[in-house]
Parts: C-alpha cells; sequence; structure tokens
C-alpha cells in the first residue's frame, strides 16, 4: 500500500508541475506591455492639491502607482485611469496582470492601500477623499487576456 500512496504523490506534484505558470509567458507578456509604453503618450492633466499653489499632473500619479505596485507586489499594471471633471480626482481605475492561483481579493485589497497612500501622499487627504473611496481594481488572466473580477 505505501507504494501507491508514493506514486499518487509523484503523480500529484507531476500534475502541479504542469499546472504552474510558464514564468517565460509571464516575461514575454510584461515585456510587451512595457515596450508598448514608450510609444504611447496622452497629455497629463493638473490636479488639484490640498495646497491650492500646487498641482500634481495624472501622469506621475499613474507612474507611481505602477512602481510601487511592480515593486511591493511583483504585479505589472497594464492601466491607470485617473477619473474626475477639471482639476478634481473623483476616482481610480487599476488594471493589473494576474497569475496562476493569486488570491484576487486580497491582492486588490492590497492595490487599493498602495492606491490610497499615492494619493494622500501626492494630492493630499482632503482633495483626495473622494476618489480613496471609488478605487476600483481589475485582473487580466495572463492566458486569455480576459478581464476578471477583483
Amino acid at each position: 500500500m505505501p507504494e501507491s500512496y508514493d506514486l499518487t504523490d509523484a503523480w500529484l506534484v507531476e500534475a502541479a508541475r504542469q499546472l504552474a505558470e510558464p514564468q517565460n509567458d509571464i516575461e514575454r507578456l510584461i515585456a510587451s506591455i512595457s515596450a508598448g509604453l514608450n510609444r504611447i503618450r496622452r497629455s497629463a492633466r493638473a490636479l488639484a492639491t490640498d495646497d491650492q499653489r500646487i498641482k500634481i499632473s495624472d501622469a506621475i500619479i499613474k507612474q507611481l502607482i505602477a512602481i510601487r505596485t511592480r515593486r511591493g507586489l511583483g504585479r505589472l499594471v497594464v492601466f491607470v485611469s485617473v477619473d474626475g471633471v477639471g482639476d478634481a480626482v473623483t476616482g481610480l481605475r487599476v488594471g493589473l496582470v494576474a497569475r496562476y492561483a493569486d488570491d484576487l481579493i486580497e491582492l486588490s485589497d492590497r492595490v487599493r492601500d498602495i492606491v490610497d497612500d499615492i494619493l494622500v501622499d501626492t494630492i493630499g487627504v482632503d482633495a483626495s477623499a473622494e476618489a480613496r473611496r471609488n478605487i476600483a481594481v481589475r485582473w487580466q488572466d495572463v492566458y486569455t487576456r480576459e478581464w476578471l473580477g477583483g
């Protein structure tokens, strides 16, 4: 009987290896998206801050979100949209690439924490209050490229 357990264990280990995400697929996707980012240029929007004498570009906020998320969570940010009219920020939408076996709920909460910290640090507590209540996180499947919940 112990021999059959060993065969079962070996089969389970092999099956898990086959189900694990191929690292080269993820690296190719990241390289593909990163290569295209430099070609995309959008005009930046000046955003109001708690200090009426200071404005900050939405491009800076987007860049900070991408950098801190990549460093803190190891996830690629595919897009960031800073919502609002004029110089007001009323919400943010963040899209990321998910990996096999990610806990999307937990990671989404961590992304929201990162975005919250960035908004407070850059535009201030008062100017970011509404936006910090409206942070939407979406995940894209690394293989199908379909959007998942989160």
